[in-house]
Order: structure tokens, then sequence, then C-alpha cells
């Protein structure tokens, strides 16, 4: 419980600190763009999450130790590897094309889109993951597979204020409660107290985490989830193909909006 909170809390009041400087800087780059109300807001702000990682990253190894070290790179090249990615999305994207379908067709005919690239670079980041746990085909598969959605998944939530944060600290929660790997445990732990540090200025709509944020929530979540049982890693699995495909056809936004039990746990803080 100690180290519980020592994460927690340590992370909360490291992201707390620089949040303001990062704030201060997109600003005076006019790192800007419309929120969904139209309003020019600071994007990528979820920058953050990189420092806190690293910061997360220095705590283990100054109160625990080395010993786990290899695990804690493999987090943090993730986070770094997908952050970059959803960092040219934020900057250089073309809202023309949307959904993965949209991406992998314009791939198809020829043409790169930033969203595109996004999707096989964080596929060959999630396969390279997968390999490192292991040369079982079956668990390579399903863990690339989990890595990979869980990714685009907190990026599918990113859409109104809060919703990517509300969606990452439920599954977090989850994979905390399944998952047998100590040092995940702590690190998600520590993640979530950088989240929790990071919701104000996200529920008031005062900055945007943008892609760069969301894929580093998302990959961090995948790479947890792929230390659970098998059974469990499978659950997951279901679930994400099955948002997948759904919100290929329809709207997750009009969804959430439908349910009154969704709608107010979206709206909750705002």
């Amino acid at each position: 419980m100690v180290r519980v909170l020592l994460f927690l809390i340590g992370s909360y009041v490291f992201t707390r600190t620089i949040i303001p400087f990062f704030l201060s800087l997109l600003i005076d780059a006019q790192c800007l763009r419309k929120n969904y109300k139209g309003e020019l807001i600071p994007v990528c702000m979820g920058l953050v999450f990189v420092p806190a990682i690293t910061f997360n990253i220095f705590m283990y190894v100054v109160f625990i130790g080395t010993g786990n070290i290899s695990e804690l790179l493999i987090l943090l090249v993730g986070a770094l590897a997908m952050g970059l990615a959803g960092l040219l999305d934020d900057l250089l994207g073309n809202r023309s094309v949307t959904g993965l379908k949209g991406h992998l067709k314009a791939m198809l005919q020829g043409r790169l889109t930033t969203g595109g690239f996004k999707a096989a670079f964080g596929g060959v980041i999630a396969l390279f993951i997968s390999v490192l746990q292991g040369y079982n085909p079956l668990n390579i598969f399903i863990n690339t597979l989990l890595v990979a959605l869980f990714t685009n998944f907190i990026n599918l939530l990113d859409l109104r204020p809060g919703r990517a944060a509300k969606g990452f600290s439920l599954g977090a929660l989850f994979i905390l409660f399944f998952t047998f790997s100590p040092v995940h445990h702590l690190f998600l732990i520590g993640l979530l107290g950088a989240v929790l540090a990071y919701f104000p200025y996200d529920l008031k709509a005062t900055a945007m985490m943008g892609d760069a944020g969301s894929n580093i929530l998302g990959i961090s979540l995948g790479i947890a989830s792929i230390y659970s049982g098998f059974t469990i890693r499978v659950v997951f699995l279901c679930f994400l193909i099955g948002i997948h495909l759904y919100a290929e056809k329809y709207s997750l936004t009009a969804t959430i909006e439908k349910n009154r039990l969704l709608r107010y746990i979206d709206a909750l803080g705002r």
C-alpha cells in the first residue's frame, strides 16, 4: 500500500508541477486546434505523460531496484514511439480521411496519411513488443492485437473533454485487477496519478491531450494487459474487436448520448 501511494501521489505532484510549463510552451508555439465547440485550445498536451512515465521509472529504480528494468524500458519505448506517431497526427493530420478503414484504403491507393502511418507503425511496435514476450505464435498474435487495439481504443474515445482519460482510468482499474505483473501494477498506478493531475485541464476543455496523449495511454494499457491470463486476454480482445467494428459503422458519441448511464459518466466533471 505504501508503494501504491508513493507512485500515485508522486506522479500526481510531478505532473501537476510540469503542466503549466507545457501549457505555456504550446501556447507560445501556437500549437492550437479547435475543439468540438470551435474554441482554439492547446493540443498535444498529452506530451506531459512522457516525462511522467520517465519519472515513474526513476522512482521504480530508486525505491525498488533495477531487477525488472527491461520491462520498464519496453514500456518507455512503446510510449515514446506511439507518442511520436500521435504527435505527427496532431500536427500534420488531414481530417478528410477518418476511421481505420479509411486510412487503410488510402494506403492501398498509394496515399500515406498520418493516420495510416500511425496504424502501420503502431502495428509494427505492437508486434515487436509481443515478440519480446516469447515466441509462442498464438500468444504473439493475441498480444499484438491487444497492444494495437488498446492503443487505438483510447484514441477513439478522445472526442470529448475527459472521455479518453476516463476510459484509460476504467481500463487501468480492470487491468490492475486481472494482471499479475507487479511492475505493470506500479507503472499503471503511476500513470493513473499523472492522468488525475491532467484531468481538470481536459474536463474544462482548457487543453487537449491529442493523439500524442491518447496513444501513450492506450499502448500503456495494451502492454500491461498482455501480462493477464489467457482467458482474460481473450475477453479483452473480443471487447476491443467488437468496439472497433461498431465504431466503423456507428458514432460512439451518438451512442453515448442515447444511453443514460454512459451520458452521465461522459458528462461527469465538465
